[in-house]
Formats: structure tokens, sequence, C-alpha cells
């Protein structure tokens, strides 16, 4: 027994010594001198590459992938000579030295770049110094517009008949008038008034289809945007383009008449961006009225993709040229508002009020105040050259709106209070400070994190805010790639451009409820059971509405789909015209949803017909395509994720069989920790996909580019995981991950001392 105990001891003691720690230490030891013996004189130190093996080493594969990689087929030439532990213990260390996105970014610190504005920036920016000097409306719940009812052709108030709220402007009259007893048929009037919300930002064109007189305003109250109130010839569709932003209001009114006509009827449309013509829903109406917001529509040339992101890292002659046509048009936009902008009352200083608004507008454009010689160059100098005073503030805009102080995010390096707040703005709203942000930041109420916080957590409930997560939302599924969805007419008959329309707006209803919610879960995008659906989808779909029926929440297909994972929008954009694709799935889930780096195939490939291969199904023929070595690498990642969709077709209807062969609908994916997840079908990837590490780290990181438009590796090399973990801690809610993401981007700028401390590499110096 003595014995016994004394062994117990002993291996107690041995136990403790092997830590999983010390273990760990010991192989990245083993696989930094395995790699310095036999990998070091191809590849460089820290895998630079030499003259024999150039393409530096670094990439995402898991460390088992890397394991086996090197065991088959390293060192070249002698590929036995490094297998088995040493293959693994080597694909540890160069993991952690070298190999991984966070390795080199301990190797090569990303800075915090200097930027310009990107072109929705530009566009924000200008909306919101107009807005700064109107005033701004909160919607309330109710949708429509205001419409007044008018006996005569004339819209005179002491001919009003009754005030109603329509939803749209949708009405059909015939010969008839709208109230028999009160109102002539042979002439009347209505005039719909409020504002409107536009879905995202772009080109919208209005369309009025009317046989009778009217004219639109949008954005612009004294001058229409449609002209139809004295019309030639058979016309009656009528058209106008507009340049609208999201997460703002724009006043409207259709001013319509009836004179002498035989039938009388009237139909408001739009077509926003990437859409088709439609009656403008109910939804995007509201009868409170709302100030002009000032828009440039000046085009500019695309900012840089190639990050994955948005950013303003080049300056072209063309941009420059466009931001001087953008700051002529502001300034002639401004001119012939300034009564309004200046508050210019009858009995006011005209001068004084214009010199001051101009004052103003130079300070809130630079997001700092003035300092004596910044006033003198740009404010009086500009006065003191003109003829008039509206010679002068034409030339403060345009001096303003040209000058890197207000092009550039920062441009002093100076880290201040003032700077945090731009930031701070920039990030959550991809504009400028509201008045209350620049207040609190000259008072220095911007000092500490909490401060900043609490800033924050105000900001995010603002309709910018909330439009700012739709545009990543949109941006993270790649929806700007999804445009102009087309199918075989033989094939699906019943698939039309209207359809295709009605699927990317139940996506977008779906999206908004997320954001909406009182959770705002993450998760729930993933693994909702619900779908947005109006008559048009329900009959396609095989759903139970009626063909009438307007877009509801509905439960459809619960056991077989989940989330966007199986939106019918994502499934038909991610197809061809007959057949599904698991490849365009499986790369949208691999690089979208996984973060994974999947490179462009080394030639072009195209895929093989169906008509070549007529007794396979999609899945078998994928398979046999991409089947020789040099697409195994990316197709083992891709295929698998994109085969676990194959029960839904090209127009993402769920599906049995496919040429008489029942779907095989399984597939599985290798974690980068090395363990291997198998699933079968949409709810069980998705499941996956929810719970995964990976999708977490990699929406944190995407949401974090999007926001702030810098590499995440630049404010710490422990960013992603940090900003992961807290999210996972706050139970995946989407406005807090917006906000901890804002405030850790307004604590570091641009500046020469801002750069975060960098560990060094474990075990990077052999």
């Amino acid at each position: 027994m003595r014995h016994l105990s004394v062994f117990a001891f002993l291996l107690s003691i041995s136990l403790t010594a092997c830590s999983p720690g010390d273990e760990r230490s010991g192989i990245l030891d083993r696989g930094r001198l395995v790699y310095e013996a036999k990998c070091i004189s191809c590849h460089g130190q820290n895998g630079t590459g030499t003259p024999d093996a150039p393409a530096p080493l670094f990439g995402d594969r898991p460390v088992s992938e890397l394991a086996d990689v090197i065991d088959r087929t390293m060192p070249e030439g002698a590929a036995d000579q490094c297998t088995g532990d040493d293959a693994r213990a080597v694909a540890e260390w160069m993991q952690q030295a070298f190999y991984s996105p966070e390795a080199q970014a301990r190797l090569n610190p990303p800075r915090i770049e200097l930027t310009r504005l990107t072109v929705a920036q530009y566009r924000n920016a200008i909306a919101d110094l107009g807005t700064s000097f109107r005033w701004r409306t909160v919607p309330g719940s109710q949708r429509g517009l205001n419409a007044d009812y008018f006996s005569s052709r004339n819209h005179r108030r002491d001919r009003r008949v009754f005030q109603r709220l329509d939803n749209a402007v949708n009405f059909q009259f015939g010969a008839f008038s709208p109230d028999g007893e009160k109102i002539s048929e042979d002439a009347f009037a209505i005039a719909w008034e409020g504002s409107l919300i536009p879905r995202e930002s772009g080109w919208y064109e209005f369309v009025i289809r009317t046989e009778n007189g009217a004219r639109l305003f949008v954005n612009n109250r004294a001058t229409p945007l449609i002209d139809a109130s004295v019309r030639s010839g058979s016309d009656v569709v009528f058209h106008g383009s507009r340049y609208l932003l999201s997460g703002r209001l724009y006043p409207i009114r259709l001013d319509w008449f009836k004179f002498k006509e035989p039938t009388a009827s009237v139909q408001l449309l739009w077509k926003s961006p990437g859409s088709v013509e439609e009656l403008i829903p109910e939804r995007h109406l509201v009868p409170e009225g709302s100030a002009e917001v000032l828009i440039a529509e000046t085009p500019f040339p695309p900012d840089d993709r190639s990050a994955g992101y948005e950013r303003g890292i080049s300056v072209s002659p063309e941009w420059d040229e466009a931001t001087t046509n953008a700051a002529v048009e502001v300034a002639d936009r401004v001119v012939a508002s300034v009564r309004d902008l200046a508050k210019i009352r009858d009995n006011d200083n005209r001068t004084e009020k214009i010199r001051e608004f101009g004052r103003q507008f130079a300070e809130r454009a630079f997001r700092r105040p003035l300092d004596e010689e910044t006033r003198r160059i740009f404010v009086d100098e500009q006065f003191a050259a003109a003829k008039s005073d509206e010679e002068g503030l034409r030339r403060v805009v345009i001096a303003a709106l040209k000058s890197p102080r207000f092009l550039y995010r920062e441009v002093t390096g100076t880290d201040d209070q003032l700077d945090r707040a731009s930031r701070l703005a920039f990030a959550l709203l991809n504009s400028v400070p509201d008045a209350a942000l620049m207040e609190a930041a000259a008072k220095g109420q911007l000092a500490t994190e909490d401060q900043i916080r609490q800033q924050a957590w105000r900001m995010v409930g603002d309709s910018r805010a909330r439009s700012r997560m739709l545009e990543f939302l949109r941006s993270w599924m790649n929806l700007d790639r999804i445009q102009d969805i087309a199918k075989n007419p033989e094939a699906f008959p019943d698939y039309t451009d209207r359809l295709s329309a009605d699927l990317k707006i139940s996506l977008e209803l779906f999206l908004e409820q997320v954001v909406d919610s009182e959770s705002g879960d993450f998760r729930q995008l993933l693994l909702s059971d619900t779908i947005f659906m109006n008559g048009r989808m329900a009959q396609f779909y095989g759903a139970g509405l009626a063909a009438d029926a307007e877009f509801q929440e509905v439960r459809f297909e619960p056991e077989r789909r989940a989330g966007i994972v199986s939106h019918p929008f994502l499934l038909s954009g991610l197809a061809y015209t007959e057949t599904s694709s698991p490849i365009h799935r499986g790369v949208f889930l691999s690089r979208g949803i996984l973060g994974r780096g999947v490179k462009p195939p080394p030639i072009a490939v195209s895929p093989t017909a169906p008509e070549l291969a007529p007794d396979l199904t999609t899945r078998q023929r994928v398979i046999v395509q991409t089947g020789p070595e040099m697409c195994a690498n990316c197709h083992g990642l891709i295929n698998p994720l994109g085969f676990a969709l194959e029960n839904f077709d090209a127009v993402g209807r769920h599906r049995g069989s496919e040429k008489g062969q029942p779907i095989d609908a399984t597939g599985q994916y290798l974690q980068r920790n090395g363990g291997l997840t198998r699933f079968n079908g949409a709810r069980e990837l998705a499941a996956f996909l929810a719970r995964s590490e990976e999708t977490h780290r990699a929406f944190v990181r995407q949401f974090f580019h999007h926001m702030v438009q810098q590499p995440i590796l630049a404010y710490g090399t422990d960013s992603i995981q940090e900003l992961s973990e807290s999210f996972k801690n706050q139970e995946f809610r989407l406005k807090n991950l917006q906000v901890e993401i804002a405030v850790r981007s307004a604590l570091r700028g641009w500046s020469t001392n801002s750069q975060p401390v960098v560990a060094n590499a474990p075990n990077s110096s052999p």
C-alpha cells in the first residue's frame, strides 16, 4: 500500500508538471526547430519567401489542413522528411509565428490610415450640414399621406370639403367623384402631403399615372419634380428622378385635379434602386411634414473596395474634379435657400446674417471651432473679395468643401475630443457629428470610455444609425452583386421581375424586423423560422395567403428553412437560370458568413452544362467538375457547404429529388480548430453557423470594417477576440456590437502616437 501511495504521489507531480500549457509550448518549440532545419532554406525567416519560393506564407487554413499539406508535400522533393508529429508541430508553430492573420498583424502591424471621405460620407455630410440649419422630424407610428379633398379644380382652402389619411395614392374614380353629394364630377382636386422614407440610398424614379392634371414635389417645395398640370397630347405617364439618402425624411406633395375630362384616375409610383416600378407602399409614407434635405447629386468615381469594404484611400483627378463640381452644386443650392438656412427675416440685417451663417457653415464642415487665422482665410477674405453677400457665401461654401479639413476624416493628428466626436459620428452615422455631440466634446465630456459610450447609445437610436446597420447587413450578404435575377422562362414561367422584386422586399423586411426587435439578436438572422410574404410570393412558393395579400410575416416550411440561409431571394440569386449552384452558395457561406479567404479560380472555368451530363444531378456534376487537384483545395471547403442547400432549386423552392434521384443535402465543414462538423439540410447548417465562433468573429470583423473603414487589427491584435467575446456576453445584440465598435474606434485615431502596442510573436525569431 505504501508503494502505491508513493506511486500515486509521483504520478500527481508528473501530471502537474506536464500541464496543457507546457505541452503546447513544447509543441511550438519542436515546430520552430523543425522549421529551422527543414523549411527556412526555401521559405525564409517568418515565411517571407526566398528566390526558390518567393511567395510569402500566410493564410487562414486550419492547423490540421496546414499539417496535412506539409505532411504530403514538404519539403519539396523530400516529402517523407516532415511527416506525422513533425508536420503537426511545424504547422502549429507557423500558425502562431507568421501564418495566421493575427500573427501577420504582430509582425507587420497595420496602421490606421489617413483617409478622405468616401462618396457616401461626402453625401451624408452635406445632407447633415444642411439639416443642422433646419429642423428634423421624428415620425410617429402612422403611415400614409394627409389628403385634402376640394370641390374645385383649384386647391383653395375655402373649397376644401374634407381631410383624411390615405395609405397610398391609387385611385380610379372613373366618371364619378370621391363624394357624390359634396363634390362635382366635372371638377375636383386632391392634395396629398407628408414625407417620404426611402428604402436605401440611390436614385429613385417617380412616376405619376393620370389622364388629368398633376404636379409632384419631392424634396423641393418650390419647383415640381414632375409638372403635368398643362398637358399636350395623350400622355398619361410622367417621370422624374431624385437622389435620396436613407435614414432621412423627405417632404413630398402631390397636387392633382380633374377639370372636364370624362374620367379621373391617379397613381403615384416609384422605382427604387435595383427594383421595379411599384406603387409607393404605405410603410414608406408618413403624414408628418419635414424639412428639405441638402443633396449633392454630382456623380463621383467609386471608392476602393479591394480590402472588402469601402475606403477613401485614393485621390484621383476624377475624384478631385467631382469634389469641385459637388462644391459648386452645393454652393448654388445653399445660396438659393439662404433665406431659409440663415433664418433671415424682413427686419434683419441681411449682410450680418449671411456672414454669420457662412462662419457657422465652415465651422460645422470642419467639425471644430474656427481659430482666428482659419476664419480669416475661409470666411473673412472670401466675403471681402466678393461683390455681393451671395457671391461671398458661395465662395465660403466652395472653399470650405474643397478644404482637406472637410474632405479628410482627420488631418491634424491632434486626437482631441473633437476628433473623437468625428470618429464616433462617422462610425455610427457615416456622417458629421450632430450639435449634441459637438457640445459634449466642447465641454470635455468625451474624455472617458464611459462618456463616449453614453453618447454612442444616444446616437444608435437615430434613424441614420439604423440605416447604417441595414447597409452593413446588405453588404455582409453581398446583395449589391445579386441584381437583375433572371430565370429561364421555359423552366420557370411564373418567375417574373415583379416576383424577384418581391423577394428582395421580403428580405429587406426581415432584416428590418431583426434590427428593430427588442433583442436585436444576430442569431435570428440565421435561425428565424418565419418569412415575409405577399400574395404573389405565396402563390409561387405554395404558402396559404390570398392572391392580393399584402406583405406579412408567416411561418413557412419551418422544418426545412432557417433565416437568410434559405431565403428565396438569396437562393435564387446564388443560382443559375435553370439549376442551383452549390459553388455560388458555398462561396457565399464560406467567404461571407464564415469569413474564410476563398481565392478566385486560377483559370476561367465554365460550369458543365446540364445537357452535357443529362443523367447527373447538380451535386454529381459539381463533384466531377471540381475533382482535379488544382480545384480541390478551395472546393473542398466550398462544395460541402453549398451541398447542404441542394434541397432548394434555382428559384428557392424546396425539392426532394432531381433527375429522378433523391436529393443529397449532406455537407460538412472543417473548422479552423480542426474539428469536423457534419450537417444535413438548411436547418442543421444554419444551427451550426449560428453557434460557430468563426461566424461570430467574421461578422465582428466585417462589421468593424464597414463602420470604421480601417483594418481592425490596427486597433490591437486582440481586437477581434475582445469584440467577439463582448458580442457573445451581450447575447449577440446587434446594437451593443455597433456601440462597442464605435467606442473602440473613437478612442484611437490617425495620429503619430496612436498606434497600439504590439506584442512579439511567440518564438518568432529563431
